[in-house]
């Protein structure tokens, strides 16, 4: 058996050195490839490592977990937050999550598989600096992609100038470079004696300084200014032995004070405004703030914890909490946050204060290991430590955190833990008995390569297959066509896996494209289509009821195929779950319009109105429902606040006068529309059948006729148009 432990332990030792490369994971072909790409990958790794950590400790107890309260806080964190998620709201969204956060309760458990393999593999000093110069030798490669970036070898991801690495989020891979300039600084700060190796940290340390500035990303930078201000403060504070380390405290603290300073002097010249990144720090304000959806979405989210104070509402549950206490005055942002960028309240809301408290008993943990007298950290090291933790925390204040940072604190949990406990085996029949007979142990490798393997298959290939058929479905196919897309779709809901929800956003999508008469397929494929995303979206509805967004997926659907009863049934429904959202009243007034039921389109757009009155939508949508009932004292109140030319260019308006048959409006907004844009073929044909509808046939077919004239390729066209229109057609 001895050869069957060393195997067991070589390979856990290489899967351990495998997870710092799962950051450069991002594969083409699947539906939000820099999420899923990298969370299958630390899932599956994960299990497997797990199933063969589960065999080695069977054998050797010497790698069985140690008690530790840095392990008890892991497992109290777990288990609050498994209870929070199986007494949440949507209980399969809190334990399954979706492609695009790749979360919930299955990334926790897979944390904490995590944490007890790498605390108890490397479970000594030299196999975690390995480990932690293999992640930081990651890390220097994923800022030299940066730098690919920054001179337009390889595309930013996102767009714009911010550069985003593998991580596809400018800033996911600013907390990751935080982490590792921390990482660097205490590779220094140890015990490195080779000049050459100090030599490579430093320079790594200053090459992720320099990617990290172009994330510009102000909440990791400001957290990593703030943690290395905390690690100097510490030093100075502390340090009274080592002279030349209490000058370098010093030294930092005047670097970061000239900083500072330097900054907020030259805030506002001609220099920073140009700058996309110092630009970003010059508008730093509470009045900025007040522009931001934090502004709006932090006081719904104590309202959610108010609500549900002790357990919370479940992991990825907070779109609940959102749609309920909407403040209409963030119309015009993002519609649908399903975090509320910031860490406190995440997890409030996630877990409650049980949840909450388990959070951060983690932290404190890890502190006191830290900072204990026991502790096997030198004063540098536990600043150092102290200022990561504090960066970590402050950037988590304004975003939420990702897998990669996920993965560095649990590793940092791991690290801290095996580095504190005592190594040698406690007394008791845990960690004394093993396996006594050949058979017995063969038979328990058996088994558990097999749970393994179940878990590998049952947690993630279905999944995965879903989501690379997803990506077909939603792409054009060269044989098979149209009648393909559908069959893929079909094919991704066969997989019965976490994928099936935004599978039927996107199928709702496009069967709405291809409804479109534009679009040539065949009017029975159309159905097919039709048929199918309506027994989708409404058994996505049945089994999450109280989920506005879903509603009003529902809801808009059903409005696009003129099915407007069926729309308001559903529309109403999302309304009673998100109450001040304009955007749902917006729709169903659509839907009486669409009835030819002008008065409750009217009296639903003014209730939109009044709950944000200052909204140029609120008015617009206000506007029309007074055009169709004739409402002459709203629109002689709105008619200050709309701009003509708003009126003028949105169709909206345009429609509604047709719908009334007001056709001297018609024939005014076509007009201004054809003198601002005079080649504009549409416009003159619009403006020719509204002249036709009021019976003006001359003039129409002189508008067809000036057209062939300035288009001969439109002659028989035009022709055509003219017999129509003296046939009366």
């Amino acid at each position: 058996m001895q050869m069957t432990k060393k195997i067991l332990r070589v390979t856990l030792l290489g899967g351990l050195f495998l997870v710092p490369f799962i950051a450069f994971i991002v594969p083409t072909a699947m539906y939000f490839p820099f999420i899923a790409g990298k969370g299958f990958a630390f899932r599956i790794l994960v299990e497997i490592l797990f199933g063969l950590y589960v065999m080695l400790a069977a054998l050797d107890p010497e790698y069985r977990p140690r008690a530790s309260k840095l392990t008890w806080s892991v497992l109290f964190f777990g288990g609050a937050i498994l209870v929070a998620d199986l007494l949440g709201v949507n209980v399969y969204k809190s334990l399954w999550s979706n492609y695009e956060r790749m979360e919930g309760f299955v990334l926790i458990l897979h944390l904490l598989m995590y944490y007890f393999v790498a605390s108890s593999i490397l479970n000594t000093k030299s196999r975690w600096m390995q480990f932690w110069n293999v992640s930081i030798i990651a890390s220097v490669i994923m800022s030299l992609y940066g730098v690919l970036q920054l001179i337009g070898k390889f595309a930013i991801n996102q767009g714009g100038t911010r550069v985003d690495a593998t991580f596809g989020n400018a800033a996911y891979l600013s907390i990751y470079l935080v982490f590792h300039i921390f990482l660097c600084l205490y590779m220094l700060a140890g015990e490195v004696k080779e000049s050459w190796h100090k030599w490579a940290y430093g320079l790594a340390a200053l090459l992720e300084t320099f990617i990290l500035y172009f994330t510009a990303t102000r909440g990791a930078i400001l957290g990593l200014v703030g943690g290395l201000l905390l690690a100097g403060i510490i030093l100075a504070w502390k340090e009274r032995e080592n002279k030349w380390v209490r000058q370098t405290a010093y030294g930092l603290i005047g670097a970061v004070a000239v900083l500072v300073i330097g900054m907020y002097s030259i805030r506002n010249t001609a220099y920073v405004a140009k700058s996309q990144v110092l630009s970003r720090f010059s508008t730093l304000s509470v009045s900025e703030f007040k522009t931001q959806g934090r502004y709006f979405v932090w006081p719904m989210a104590l309202k959610g914890v108010a609500e549900h104070p002790i357990f919370g509402w479940g992991q990825e549950n907070f779109n609940f909490v959102f749609n309920k206490n909407y403040n209409p005055a963030m119309f015009g942002q993002e519609e649908w946050f399903d975090r509320t960028h910031n860490v406190v309240l995440d997890w409030m809301v996630a877990g409650g204060i049980v949840g909450f408290a388990a959070y951060v008993s983690m932290f404190v943990a890890l502190l006191y290991y830290i900072w204990r007298k026991e502790s096997n950290f030198k004063l540098a090291e536990k600043a150092i430590f102290t200022g990561m933790i504090a960066a970590y925390i402050f950037h988590n204040m304004f975003v939420f955190d990702n897998l990669l940072t996920y993965i560095l604190f649990f590793s940092l949990l791991a690290f801290v833990h095996s580095l504190s406990v005592r190594r040698e085996l406690p007394a008791g029949k845990f960690y004394t008995e093993t396996l006594s007979s050949d058979n017995a142990r063969y038979s328990m490798m058996g088994v558990v390569a097999v749970l393994a393997l179940a878990m590998v298959y049952f947690v993630n290939i279905p999944a995965i297959f879903a989501n690379q058929t997803l990506i077909q479905a939603m792409t054009p196919q060269q044989t098979g066509g149209i009648e393909q897309n559908l069959a893929l779709f079909k094919k991704v809901y066969a997989y019965n896996s976490f994928g099936s929800g935004e599978a039927t956003e996107q199928l709702v999508q496009v069967t709405s494209q291809i409804a479109s008469p534009n679009v040539k397929v065949s009017e029975d494929l159309k159905k097919q289509f039709y048929d199918f995303a309506k027994l989708k979206i409404e058994q996505k509805v049945s089994s999450s009821p109280h989920d506005a967004r879903y509603l009003a997926f529902a809801g808009s659907f059903f409005n696009r195929f003129g099915q407007y009863d069926d729309a308001i049934k559903y529309l109403d429904r999302s309304i009673v779950e998100s109450p001040k959202k304009l955007s749902l009243y917006f729709e169903l007034g659509n839907s009486y319009i669409g009835k030819a039921d002008y008065v409750k389109a009217f009296e639903t757009f003014k209730k939109a109105y009044e709950l944000n009155p200052n909204v140029l939508e609120s008015k617009i949508i206000y506007a029309i429902g007074a055009l169709y009932t004739k409402n002459a004292a709203v629109l002689k109140e709105l008619a200050p606040q709309i701009d003509p030319n708003v009126i003028i260019n949105d169709n909206r308006f345009l429609k509604a006068y047709v719908d009334i048959g007001d056709y001297n409006s018609v024939i005014a907004i076509l007009n201004a529309r054809i003198a601002k844009d005079p080649n504009n073929l549409q416009y003159q044909l619009s403006l020719a059948s509204a002249y036709a509808t009021i019976g003006q046939k001359q003039k129409a077919i002189d508008i067809i006729r000036a057209i062939i004239a300035k288009e001969p390729t439109f002659k028989a066209q035009g022709e055509e148009y003219i017999k129509q229109i003296q046939a009366g057609k």
